[in-house]
């Protein structure tokens, strides 16, 4: 056997966290010392009160949910908050924002510039909205005018109560807390902080990298403080008792004394709680057989004991809120509604950018997906997709022109691929060990794999050792040619921590972390990679590999300089290729958006390859910088636009996959000849946005598959499809977007 030894790393990447502001007023379904500002039809904080309960006696929408207006917004995506008939979010880009929008309609009442990178945690109350961003801004409601502003740094957000604003800035603190009126502050506390402040009792409750602290809220004086494990989410209170969700359990304290009441198992972290009455309700996820399980709960405030569960697997991080009768849960890129007695599901959505913490006012759910602010009301559209009266950018219903296509080399690789390989293997001659490395199999299709295997035996009788990557022992195996990078899979990517997979896409993230794998004396590593039709990106091309390792005696006291080994190769992928194909559907692009002369680059489509019955369609999107200067632009995840969903008539949608990471296995043939993701490519994607650097003239393409979705109707002849996503540049944030129109074909 061989022993593993973790040497140093840390973990990269960001997580988004779910933070918010809250206000104090009588909540309906918590005890009276409790805080909420719902009855009237408002929601002025981020889950719903100062004490982050979540909890309204006002109704939410029933049946499927249907989107009555969305705003033209996009970017970050902070909870909405609601006051007088007005809804309040931060949004934006390179140039962030808040924005009130009139709750009727939809229409924007006026913008107010903010300082970057604004926290996801808004405030409003009784005439005044609170925003956090490079600062604390206090503005008036009906105008958008700046009353004062604190320059704190507040990434973690703010909360109210009484006449005092409460806020956290990221890093190492501060903790503040301002007049409402005049922005003074009244005290400061130097604290480590990593989540928005949680205000009831008389108290402030703050998180830190590793503690749960209570605070007088009048003085900032400590009252307890209680080591607790690395929480994400801020606390809630309710019936006298502080929850934290943590990433190894959920723990309830006295809000009084800091003692812990219980605790429940699992990893909460990201999770945002709802109590309503004795109930908390919230996403998160527990350890099952050695495999993690998404759910969302309902569990006893007094006990810990859990009533009931719905387990989903895209159930984990995310917020909760309910009513008298529903709670709601957004995910990553979800929204559900539970029955709150019972749990059983009464209806989802599905949406294709990052989904907010919701607020409910007037049997609507409002929240801000991808920045673009949404109200759902009551409808009857089916589950998973979201039906809409609003309408999109682009006209759907233009006059498309005659098809035209453009050549294109693109492989859909539908006929399978021919595999000829190359390897040679290297090692140093005294080296005490065996290499062997073969590639088997001379076919990539539904049905032939290739596998590639590498194993290391110990000959010597001493302990070896080599540094790798995550997996161990090997870490990725990558092929590459001039344009394509092929990651082989293995079932050790699932085994774990350290690498992040997804169904097909295969790795989409690798921790940074340095690993050590020893060897026994007489004992073998081994692993075995395979490239299949659903390999990542999988396209013709002569494919380059290379392998290189330092083998060392565990036992380093003679300072050997190690012996040196590498494997090396090409692999050849040939397309076996297929027909035509009998035309399906025509691709046409019927409407562009136009952008602003300010902007700094502009957007073409080109289509490049209709729909048959034997491969998908084909378009291409360009961006060029027509600007004299070097600029940089800010989108939605990938980059120049991203795996998108075009919304039709009758709930109907076609789905765009990146062409990059597209493979034949990705795509299946519906009955009528269309052809369906096996899944949807934005639901593994990390949320954020993405930047990049443009010079004079420079362009970028990027080429999409269309499919249709999984879940709505196939495409009909002379239908209109809009694609839309937002960008940035350093004057304007604006949304783009086309019109395919989807022909019968010409006889």
């Amino acid at each position: 056997m061989y022993r593993r030894t973790l040497l140093s790393g840390a973990t990269t990447g960001g997580v988004a966290l779910f933070t918010g502001c809250l206000d104090e007023t009588e909540n309906p379904h918590t005890d009276p010392n409790s805080t909420s500002d719902t009855v009237n039809n408002e929601w002025r904080q981020f889950q719903a009160d100062g004490a982050h309960t979540g909890a309204t006696a006002m109704a939410g929408p029933d049946g499927g949910g249907r989107i009555r207006w969305w705003s033209n917004t996009w970017g970050l995506s902070t909870a909405p908050v609601i006051e007088d008939g007005t809804v309040y979010a931060g949004t934006g880009l390179q140039n962030q924002l808040v924005v009130a929008l009139d709750e009727t309609t939809g229409d924007t009442q006026w913008e107010a510039p903010i300082g970057d990178d604004i926290a996801r945690a808004l405030a409003v109350n009784d005439g005044t909205v609170y925003a956090a961003a490079s600062g604390v801004y206090a503005l008036n409601a009906e105008t958008g005018e700046q009353k004062w502003m604190d320059h704190l740094d507040t990434s973690w957000g703010l909360a109210f109560a009484d006449d005092t604003v409460f806020t956290a800035a990221g890093g190492g603190g501060p903790l503040v807390a301002l007049d409402v009126a005049t922005g003074d502050r009244r005290w400061h506390r130097e604290i480590h902080t990593i989540t928005t402040p949680t205000v009831a009792d008389g108290r402030v409750f703050a998180v830190g990298n590793a503690d749960l602290l209570a605070l007088d809220a009048e003085t900032g004086e400590t009252e307890w403080k209680k080591e607790i494990d690395r929480a994400g989410g801020p606390p809630t209170v309710a019936n006298g008792t502080v929850f934290v969700g943590t990433r190894g359990d959920l723990i309830a304290h006295d809000a009084a004394t800091g003692d812990r009441d219980w605790t429940l198992p699992g990893s909460f972290r990201n999770t945002d709680i709802a109590a309503i009455d004795d109930t908390l309700y919230f996403p998160g996820r527990q350890r099952e057989d050695d495999e993690w399980i998404g759910r969302a709960f309902a569990v006893d405030t007094a006990t810990g004991e859990v009533e009931w569960t719905y387990g989903d697997d895209h159930l984990g991080a995310g917020s909760a809120v309910g009513t008298e009768k529903t709670v709601y849960v957004t995910t990553r890129t979800r929204i559900y509604a539970f029955d709150r007695k019972t749990g059983d599901l009464e209806w989802w959505l599905r949406f294709q950018w990052p989904v907010s913490p919701p607020a409910i006012a007037d049997e609507t759910l409002y929240v801000s997906v991808g920045g673009r602010v949404m109200a759902i009301e009551s409808g009857d559209g089916h589950a998973g997709v979201w039906p809409s009266d609003a309408e999109p950018i682009p006209d759907r219903g233009a006059a498309p022109a005659e098809p035209t296509y453009a050549e294109t080399d693109f492989s859909f690789g539908m006929g399978g691929f021919d595999v000829r390989s190359e390897s040679d293997v290297t090692v140093d001659e005294d080296a005490p060990v065996a290499v062997s490395f073969a590639i088997d199999g001379d076919g990539v299709d539904e049905d032939d794999t290739v596998s590639i295997s590498l194993a290391i035996e110990n000959q010597s009788d001493e302990v070896l050792s080599f540094n790798t990557g995550a997996p161990e022992p090997f870490g990725i195996f990558s092929l590459h040619d001039d344009a394509q990078n092929l990651v082989a899979w293995t079932p050790a990517y699932e085994e774990t921590t350290h690498v992040h997979t997804s169904p097909h896409l295969g790795i989409t993230g690798v921790n940074s972390i340095g690993l050590s794998t020893a060897i026994q004396p007489g004992d073998t590593v081994r692993e075995t990679y395979s490239i299949s039709d659903e390999t990542h990106g999988i396209q013709p091309g002569t494919y380059e590999f290379s392998i290189e390792q330092t083998l060392f005696p565990a036992d380093r006291e003679n300072d050997h300089d190690g012996w040196q080994l590498s494997v090396t190769g090409t692999v050849e992928l040939v397309d076996r290729g297929t027909d035509d194909g009998a035309i399906v559907h025509e691709l046409v692009v019927a409407d562009e958006v136009e952008l602003p002369e300010e902007f700094m680059g502009r957007f073409t489509v080109d289509v490049l390859a209709p729909v048959t019955d034997t491969h998908p369609g084909l378009i291409e999107v360009t961006l060029e910088n027509v600007t004299d200067e070097r600029s940089l632009i800010t989108s939605m995840r990938r980059w120049p636009f991203a795996s998108s969903v075009g919304l039709g008539p009758a709930a109907r949608r076609l789905v765009l996959l990146p062409a990059t990471g597209y493979a034949p296995g990705f795509v299946d043939r519906t009955d009528s000849g269309w052809w369906e993701p096996a899944f949807l490519p934005h639901e593994s994607i990390v949320r954020g946005r993405s930047t990049t650097a443009y010079d004079p003239g420079e362009r970028s393409t990027m080429r999409f598959i269309v499919t249709t979705h999984p879940e709505t109707a196939d495409p009909q002849d002379g239908d209109g499809y809009a694609f839309e996503q937002g960008f940035g540049d350093e004057a304007v944030d604006v949304p783009w977007g086309f019109a395919l129109s989807t022909l019968a074909p010409d006889e």
